[in-house]
Formats: C-alpha cells, sequence, structure tokens
C-alpha cells in the first residue's frame, strides 16, 4: 500500500539537507493523531521476528520532492510545496497514516533550529504495480546496506558496505537478499528456506547511469536525532537498478524498502518495467 503526500508550507521555508529524521518524526506524529498506541508500538517494538531475534517497522518512505527547488549552502531554500511516498505493506500503518493526514490535514517538520508547518493539499493512493521474476527499478531514496564488522578493540561497530568498492560488492549483493528474506518471515510470519532455491537473485545498479555520473552515485545522510543530539552517518546508494528474484521479494523491497533504514528513509523505489514489459517492447 502506498500513498503520495503533496503539502504546502505557511511560508516559504528553508528545509536542510538532512531532513530524514524530522520526516521519520512527522510521520510517527501522522500517525499518532490516529492511535497515540499503535505509534508508540510502531516506534518502540514494531513487527518482532522472534527466531532471527530482530526487529522491524515495515515501512519506508522517499525523499522530498520540493517546488522550487532551489539549492542553498546547507539545504533548499524558498520552499513552497513538498511531495512524498509512504509506502508499507501492513494495512494498520497505512489506515492510521491516513486517518492522522485527515484529521486536520497540517504535520511539521522540526529542526533545532525551527519547526516547519505544512498544509496537506492531496494524498493520493497509489495503485500496486505487478511484479515480475525481473524488474528495475528507480530510487526514491538511497539504498543503504549495513553489516557488522570487529574494531581494533574487538567491539563490532555497524559497518554501511560500499556497492562501488569490488571488494564488499558481493556481500552488498547477499545482505540486500538476506534483508528481503528476514522481511518476508517478518511479514508473513512464515519460513522462506521452501522457496528459497527455485528463484536466482541477482542484483545491480545501472552502469550506464554509473559512467554518466562518473561513479558519483553515493549519499551520506545525517540521521540525526534532536532530542538526543545523536547523528548516525549512514553511506546509501542512489541509481536505477536491476533485480532477478522471486516476485515475492521484489515485491517485499518495493512495499517496505530494499536494504536497511526503512524507517529512517532509505530503499524507496518507483518501478520502471518488468521482464514481461521488455518483451512487449
Amino acid at each position: 500500500m502506498r500513498v503520495k503526500i503533496t503539502a504546502l508550507t505557511e511560508s516559504p521555508a528553508a528545509i536542510l539537507f538532512n531532513y530524514n529524521y524530522a520526516l521519520h518524526s512527522a510521520i510517527y506524529g501522522l500517525i499518532e493523531k490516529s492511535s497515540g498506541e499503535y505509534s508508540q508500538y510502531l516506534h518502540d517494538k514494531g513487527f518482532i521476528n522472534e527466531a532471527l531475534k530482530k526487529r522491524f517497522k515495515l515501512f519506508t518512505f522517499s525523499k522530498l520532492f520540493f517546488t522550487p527547488t532551489r539549492i542553498q549552502k546547507n539545504g533548499f531554500k524558498q520552499v513552497k510545496e513538498i511531495t512524498f511516498i509512504f509506502s508499507t505493506p501492513i494495512e494498520q500503518s497505512y489506515e492510521h497514516l491516513i486517518l492522522g493526514l485527515f484529521s486536520d490535514q497540517t504535520f511539521y517538520l522540526n529542526f533545532s533550529s525551527e519547526k516547519i508547518n505544512f498544509s496537506v493539499t492531496q494524498v493520493e493512493s497509489m495503485p500496486e504495480p505487478q511484479f515480475d521474476s525481473e524488474c528495475k527499478f528507480l530510487c526514491l531514496s538511497p539504498i543503504a546496506v549495513s553489516t557488522q564488522r570487529e574494531k581494533a578493540n574487538g567491539r563490532l561497530e555497524q559497518h554501511y558496505l560500499d556497492y562501488m568498492n569490488p571488494e564488499e560488492r558481493d556481500h552488498f549483493i547477499e545482505n540486500i537478499k538476506k534483508n528481503l528474506i528476514n522481511k518476508y518471515r517478518t511479514f508473513y510470519k512464515t519460513d522462506y528456506a521452501d522457496h528459497e532455491q527455485k528463484h536466482e537473485f541477482k542484483f545491480s545498479f545501472d552502469v550506464n547511469y554509473i559512467a554518466k555520473r562518473q561513479g558519483k552515485i553515493s549519499k551520506l545522510i545525517h540521521f540525526k536525532k534532536i532530542d538526543n543530539n545523536i547523528r548516525t552517518k549512514i553511506k546509501g546508494f542512489e541509481a536505477p537498478f536491476r533485480i532477478v528474484a522471486d516476485p515475492r521479494l521484489i515485491k517485499i523491497g518495493y512495499d517496505c524498502g530494499f536494504g536497511n533504514g526503512g524507517s529512517m528513509g532509505l530503499g524507496c523505489v518507483e518501478i520502471i518495467i518488468t521482464a514481461d514489459n521488455n518483451k512487449n517492447d
């Protein structure tokens, strides 16, 4: 389930480049307008896979699209209108967000320096595409893939894998696959092992796009929490990509994000084409 939200600022505003946490908080705030209890549950616990000992929020959202698009040193200036997409396979999350949007048709982005108020002007439910075993996507937000690695002192740290590093690329792709399977298991509350051997898995960013961008497809995101000033640096990649996989895994990626950090606004995508579409060209 997917919805596109358009909103207007009360007056032209400046929005920082690193707005992910502000938008993340705004989404929880909208859900809270419908159900404070559900918002708290989603924020604090989420959907637990006991076998994996992992928690997933099972939603994602896109980057902001601005009108007009004017860039200054630290962000965007004179913003009058924003649009973004929210996506989830969880009916409750979708319903509470919609109800929250229509409760008073307002929300805000809260930065340490100011709070920017918005009036919702359009809420558009988007149709579900058909998924084949091969699809091509555009990134609506960067894809980030992490792993645990040991530091010199023996402690583990979170490391974001670099797709452009040949030594890490296979690990990046393998972790994309594992993450999709884990989300599938969590959402459907079933094992995936019976299907795992029947489908090949391939993932690749568009080499022509990479060449056009001279290899510069990485994005560094500062996910800064205002309340405690904790900042997480996230390395993601934003480029068109092709994936060959079980269509059920592709759908999970589309619904709640490819890679890690969907609830932080990462891994949101838009389908370009499926293999069946391509055959008809």
